[in-house]
């Protein structure tokens, strides 16, 4: 019984730490080609380039990880699925994550 239980415990910690979490400079670098080209978006006054995570978008990353995790610009960690935005002020000097729906909801396209 007990051996079973550390079994179990060790591939509950295998898998758990298995998760890769992708750089915020690794992300950006794949992911700028693509917001370059993006239609622009304003929130709050400020203007953003904004990508949908599509499997291209994965593919780039050299992800099948649908979520995948990065640090964003703040250093928090991010969880991104199929369909959330990544963002990024004109400058495309930073990098963040927002899903879906608080995305349509707030961001206006110009």
């Amino acid at each position: 019984m007990k051996k079973t239980i550390l079994f179990m415990m060790f591939i509950l910690t295998t898998v758990t730490m298995s998760v890769e979490i992708l750089n915020e400079f690794y992300v950006m670098e794949k992911v700028i080609t693509f917001l370059d080209k993006e239609a622009t978006y304003n929130f709050n006054g400020e203007k953003f380039k904004a990508k949908k995570v599509d499997s291209k978008l994965l593919k780039a990353l050299a992800t099948t990880d649908n979520p995948f995790y990065f640090l964003d610009s703040n250093n928090q960690k991010k969880m991104v699925r199929i369909g959330d935005y990544l963002i990024s002020p004109l400058t495309l000097s930073e990098i963040y994550a927002i899903d879906e729906v608080n995305f349509r909801n707030n961001f206006i396209k110009e």
